[in-house]
Order: structure tokens, then sequence, then C-alpha cells
């Protein structure tokens, strides 16, 4: 007989599992988010799911940062290759939210007009880019430190503009993130460590 690898077992066996459970009255979407540092495994697993015609009402999304899969990334020759093969490979770029967007978001989370959010939506855009991740990390930050709270005898979420004006944010997701960790607790920041390698 034909001795398999185990790997081609596993991506075998998950592409049979994908086409048995995604039917018509439940109809599966897989999400992989951060595509950018996939190994060739799960490019692979992709590009089998992609090409098997016994998988029906099935849904891939896949995000990846654009300036880092350049032509000559794994995932550009995959998604490539796929393409050249006649599968429908849609890309939908992702960019900073506009002053709009932001205002938008701070009002509905705040539920706020979208008029009394407007300064507070003007530092936020201004201190974050507009960049999604940061815009949410930096409202919850806020909150964290005292400066977005709820005013009980008002009914009303409020805000400190003078402080949130001289508040620092960091200029990368990386430096953030440390940041973050860093105010964990130490036990969990121990198991964090112990979990990374797993």
């Amino acid at each position: 007989g034909v001795v398999i690898k185990s790997s081609e077992r596993c991506k075998f066996l998950f592409v049979k599992v994908i086409s048995a459970i995604s039917c018509r009255s439940h109809p599966l979407v897989l999400f992989l988010d951060d595509l950018q540092w996939a190994d060739e495994i799960t490019l692979d697993i992709m590009r089998m799911i992609m090409r098997d015609p016994d998988i029906n009402y099935f849904l891939l999304l896949g995000t990846y940062r654009e300036n880092e899969v350049i032509q000559t990334h794994p995932l550009s020759s995959k998604l490539n290759e796929l393409r050249a093969q006649g599968i429908q490979v849609h890309t939908i770029k992702v960019g900073q939210l506009e002053l709009e967007n932001v205002n938008s978001l701070v009002s509905d989370a705040l539920y706020l007009p979208p008029s009394l959010c407007r300064s507070l939506s003007s530092l936020v855009h201004s201190k974050t880019g507009g960049i999604i991740l940061f815009v949410l990390q930096f409202l919850t930050s806020l909150n964290e430190e005292g400066l977005l709270w709820f005013n009980m005898t008002e009914g009303r979420w409020d805000f400190d503009l003078g402080r949130i004006r001289v508040k620092e944010i960091s200029e990368n997701v990386v430096e953030h993130m440390t940041f973050q960790m860093a105010r964990l607790p130490r036990k969990m920041r121990f198991g964090l460590m112990l979990a990374s390698f797993l």
C-alpha cells in the first residue's frame, strides 16, 4: 500500500470534515486571520478546500496585511494559483476609518447623538489614525483609566477631553499589545507565556 504522510492525512481529513458539515441547511463560514503568517500546510488546506468539488455552501474568509504579502509570498502564489484554476477569489481592501466612521462608532458605542461625540471622535481619530484596532483599544483604555465613564447622575457616558488630548498612544500594534500585557497580573502573564509555547 501507499504510505501517506501524517500531514497529508490531516489535510485530507480536514477537507472531508468541511465537506461533511457544510450543507444547504447549515452553510459554513471559515474565517482565517493573519494569513501573512500562515504556514505551508494551512495554505495547502485552504487550496484543497477551495478546489474540492464536493464542498458546497461554504465560504472561506481570510485576512492578511497587504504590506506584508509581496508577489513572491506563499499566500500570493496560492491565491494566484486558485485564480488561474478559475476559482473565484475576491479581494476587499480595508483601510483606515474616516472621521465620520469613527464618529458613528463612538456614537453607537456610547449611545449618544453623533453631535455630542464629534469632539471625542476627532481626538480618537487623530490619535489612532482611524485604524480600527487602535480605535477600539484606545476607547477601552480611556474607560479603564477613568477618562471615559458612565455618569450615573446624568444617565449617560461622559469624557474628559483635556486629559484625553494629552494621553499618549502607541505607534504600533506590538508596542500597544506589549503595554497592555504588562498591565496584566503577574500570574496571568506567566500563564500566557506558558501557553505561547504550546
